[in-house]
């Protein structure tokens, strides 16, 4: 489907007279056709998105997304919502931390990687126990650093 034809099916299938009532409940002020050319838009925003991911793009009350399914099937949709929260932020009474990883066990990682592809390769040619345990020990190495 081209652009045109996917604005004209979401926009068809979109009750543009129910959100315009719920908005004007809300004391906000649209028209029909100001809907209708937001949801054009956000359309046009998803559909030109170079993105590969799910994609949003809201205008005032509305979304428009595109989904892919599968990688077979692509997914569009345009939603009136309004969103309604409650939040609360305070501190914590003790900090935490991420384990950050530095470089030196960065490079003692790959090296370690390494050294076990060497050692399995020397393992199927030869079939040495010396190649079998040092597999071992380098694998419990780096399920400690893990």
């Amino acid at each position: 489907m081209n652009l045109a034809q996917i604005q004209k099916e979401l926009i068809k299938d979109f009750d543009f007279d129910k959100t315009l009532d719920i908005l004007t409940k809300l004391g906000e002020n649209y028209s029909k056709y100001d809907l209708i050319e937001n949801a054009k838009n956000l359309i046009k925003m998803t559909y030109t998105s170079r993105e590969m991911d799910d994609v949003f793009f809201y205008a005032a009350y509305l979304v428009a997304s595109r989904a892919y399914i599968k990688g077979r099937e692509v997914h569009y949709s345009l939603n009136f919502s309004i969103d309604i929260q409650s939040n609360v932020e305070f501190d914590l009474k003790e900090t935490f931390s991420h384990r950050i990883v530095s470089e030196k066990e960065f490079i003692l990682r790959e090296e370690l990687a390494n050294l076990l592809e060497i050692n399995k390769v020397k393992y199927e040619d030869e079939k040495d126990e010396f190649s079998q345990t040092n597999i071992s020990k380098i694998e419990e190495i780096l399920k400690i650093l893990d």
